[in-house]
């Protein structure tokens, strides 16, 4: 299942780098969906992963979602949400019901490409506070995960030479 997880990763990145122009800033953003970031928290065993990409000039972003642990009939809908993290907020985007999203048994993606993304929210989308949530029947197995950016390999490689000279100056004292 892990394998199935990394592709599909793999997969999303490369479906939005080849979908989004070049000159714009395109901002990765990365979700893990459970229960227990429902608020308030669901007791559901299914997980799931989103990556989207998000153009800031044009607005526009690419979305894949994927979930295991819910039948296709459990997925009555999911949404983007604006709220930050334990927080709930009002809907902003529709990923529509378990009829729009594609697999079998209890595994299933949902690909948006191309969406227009409400340009009032594009700070909370950028600050980490817009979340995805999957609804089921009672609110007994949501599961929902925050859409946080991936920062960018300059910011990541300053990120570890910090860290590694933290680490080295630990050492010699």
């Amino acid at each position: 299942m892990h394998r199935i997880a990394i592709r599909f990763g793999l997969f999303a990145v490369l479906l939005a780098a080849i979908a989004l122009p070049s000159s714009a800033t395109v901002c990765v953003l990365t979700a893990n969906l459970s229960g227990s970031q429902v608020v308030p928290p669901t007791s559901s065993t299914a997980i799931g992963q989103a990556i989207m990409s998000y153009d800031d000039v044009s607005k526009l972003f690419n979305l894949a979602v994927y979930e295991v642990g819910l039948t296709q009939s459990q997925i009555l809908s999911a949404k983007i949400y604006v709220g930050a993290p334990g927080t709930n907020g009002p809907a902003i985007y529709d990923l529509d019901g378990g009829a729009s999203w594609s697999g079998s048994g209890t595994a299933f993606t949902r690909f948006v490409v191309g969406g227009l993304f409400p340009a009032a929210n594009e700070a909370d989308l950028l600050a980490g506070n817009t979340y995805i949530q999957i609804t089921t029947p009672g609110g007994t197995k949501d599961i929902r995960g925050q859409l946080i950016p991936v920062p960018e390999p300059v910011t990541l490689v300053g990120l570890s030479t910090g860290l590694g000279l933290l680490l080295l100056r630990r050492k010699r004292a």
